[in-house]
């Protein structure tokens, strides 16, 4: 699934829904029953736990576009991998629980490291709506960054801006 992504954030939200998924065994009487219903449970949990893989490769891919977007990435890949490794661990599978902790830690020491590089946005009020060029320029002292701006307040035209949206602090 991440291979058919082209861009890491779309990987990282499909995944993150395929950890939490659980296969319905069909409730059955028959004698195979109790096999089946072990052999659908370990399906799923192999399927989390690939897709756990693959989440891991791509938050390595994964540029965050703001110190915020890296911490909101981090919670949500940190609870997806906290839960699994708790079902390992009450499940008894030593070596899955080791190597699901080690992993946790590398994807949330890499994106720590590379959000801690960025900058947090902050909430830009204006009194009026005005044009994005002017905006970008009293913010940055750069116009040329008015793109960003556009694409973080998402004005129904960039001559008329949001008076409050969310914007990088430098």
């Amino acid at each position: 699934m991440r291979a058919a992504c082209a861009d890491p954030a779309d990987a990282i939200r499909l995944l993150l829904s395929l950890t939490t998924w659980t296969p319905t065994a069909q409730p059955s009487t028959a004698p195979v029953g109790a096999a089946i219903a072990t052999l659908v449970s370990a399906m799923g949990q192999t399927l989390r736990r690939c897709a756990l893989v693959s989440l891991a490769n791509a938050c390595a891919e994964y540029e965050p576009s703001s110190y915020d977007d890296a911490l909101t990435v981090r919670a949500q890949v940190a609870q997806a991998f906290d839960t699994e490794i708790l079902a390992a661990a009450d499940a008894y599978q030593d070596a899955t629980y080791q190597a699901l902790r080690a992993l946790r830690t590398a994807v949330i020491i890499d994106i720590t490291t590379r959000g801690a590089q960025l900058a947090a946005l902050v909430t830009v009020t204006t009194p009026a709506p005005d044009s994005v060029l002017p905006m970008a320029y009293r913010l940055y002292g750069d116009a040329t960054r008015a793109d960003d701006l556009i694409g973080r307040a998402d004005p129904v035209h960039p001559s008329f801006m949001p008076t409050s949206f969310e914007a990088l602090q430098s």
